[in-house]
């Protein structure tokens, strides 16, 4: 099956260095190549840079412990992973975004050079071990905008789980979550209720399906999270690092530990216990799929409407795996050792990890609810649901072909997962308006 992802057309935005603060969004368009670098050409620009450089120059020579050294190569020591051709994209560019605040002492000359690598593509190979702050930046912008569609995800998927549950949607009421006022829970809440639309469920016990009325309580806390971990994570990527800088106004050294990465790894500790719990969320809602004896959904699922024929769609054994994904999550998600020096590019590790697996159990999910809703629904799912909802279940449709004998499952997987990973799960989340435009 042929997967149409939308590729950026004609030639690419640039991302300027040197000209103002860098953006997450900005190195995640870099490190998925729809970017290309560009170093200011103001010549206050380059002036500052060759100043720092100069400083650093002089002042080395002057300091018998302060030799200036290599400015981007990384340890050689490392016998792990290397980091991803993604991952290593966003880390020259977080590396770059630092140099060019010029108290590095980096010279144009070198700034260009590391440019055009992450221009033409040309990447070093950068064991784990070799991570230093760069790393711990560039990762955690990859982190968080994966982190930001999985909350949209989430919402989109819980809506999908109410419709093939048949549950109320009376859970959602608006006037319910502002009695609580949190702003991405009822965010998260108002995406669900415009999903589900005039439809209302049948289903009327509410204590016994909190992993479909509660999901807007634990997608709200990534959300309402989410906004100050970008900001540390800007100002990192915006701010000088390393054991040694120049000061430019005052004309010496600075020693440091500004590799130390503390407010990183917070946020990344933060980051993959929300995620997590997305995690468990997810695990909760396939079991409510997948359990004959309290919902009668796994024999709904096994046999189509008004036949006696047996469907055999595999989800138990899918969900046998999600348990497994969402134990290894959860095995990471404890905080990492705080006080340790170079711990942020560990901390951004595990919470990329705990993501990836996250977005595999959303994956599971999107194949247990196609299944679930054409069986329910034979003759398609009620024009009263959201046209975001309804758009979503044509292209789910597209990617994952009904189940009706046993077949293996982890191509429909991977065509998901690619949709997921490398559009942010737009195609899956469209709004109301740009998917009623596309109806």
């Amino acid at each position: 099956m042929i997967m149409h992802i939308d590729l950026p057309a004609g030639e690419l935005p640039a991302v300027v260095f040197g000209a103002g603060p860098i953006t997450l969004d900005e190195v995640v368009a870099l490190a998925t190549r729809r970017a290309r670098p560009v170093l200011s050409g103001d010549p206050a620009f380059a002036e500052r840079i060759e100043a720092g450089a100069a400083l650093l120059s002089r002042l080395s020579s002057q300091d018998d412990g302060a030799a200036a050294g290599p400015l981007f190569t990384w340890q050689d020591g490392g016998l792990g992973v290397s980091f991803t051709p993604e991952q290593t994209r966003a880390i020259l560019a977080a590396r770059l975004a630092s140099l060019c605040r010029g108290q590095s002492g980096a010279g144009m000359e070198q700034l260009r050079l590391l440019c055009d690598l992450l221009e033409h593509d040309v990447l070093p190979d950068v064991p784990h071990e070799g991570a230093d702050t760069a790393a711990m930046t560039g990762l955690a912008c990859l982190a968080a905008a994966r982190a930001d569609s999985l909350c949209r995800l989430a919402a989109r998927i819980a809506a999908l789980a109410a419709v093939a549950l048949d549950e109320s949607s009376r859970h959602f009421d608006e006037a319910l979550f502002a009695a609580k006022p949190y702003p991405g829970m009822a965010q998260a809440a108002g995406w669900i209720r415009a999903d589900l639309g005039a439809r209302a469920g049948a289903a009327q016990d509410a204590e016994a399906r909190d992993a479909i009325r509660c999901a807007p309580h634990v997608i709200g806390v990534l959300m309402d999270a989410l906004p100050w971990m970008v900001s540390h994570i800007e100002l990192e990527l915006n701010s000088a690092g390393g054991a040694l800088l120049v000061d430019l106004e005052g004309g010496r050294l600075l020693r440091g530990g500004h590799y130390h990465g503390g407010h990183i790894t917070y946020a990344m500790d933060g980051m993959k216990n929300a995620v997590g719990r997305l995690a468990n969320l997810f695990e909760h809602q396939i079991a409510l799929l997948a359990d004959a004896g309290q919902y009668g959904l796994l024999s709904s699922l096994r046999t189509t409407a008004g036949a006696r024929m047996a469907v055999n769609h595999g989800l138990k054994a899918l969900q046998h795996n999600v348990s497994a994904w969402a134990a290894e999550a959860h095995r990471l998600t404890p905080d990492t050792v705080f006080h340790r020096t170079d711990i942020g590019a560990s901390a951004a590790r595990d919470c990329l990890r705990v993501i990836e697996l996250t977005e595999q159990i959303a994956a599971a999910l999107l194949v247990a609810v196609r299944q679930a809703c054409a069986l329910r629904y034979p003759d398609g799912l009620s024009p009263q649901l959201g046209p975001g909802l309804l758009s979503c279940m044509e292209r789910i449709a597209e990617l994952v072909p009904f189940t009706g004998e046993e077949r293996r499952l982890d191509h429909d997987l991977r065509r998901l997962l690619a949709v997921i990973r490398y559009d942010g799960a737009a195609l899956l989340c469209r709004g109301a308006a740009e998917a009623a435009a596309r109806r």
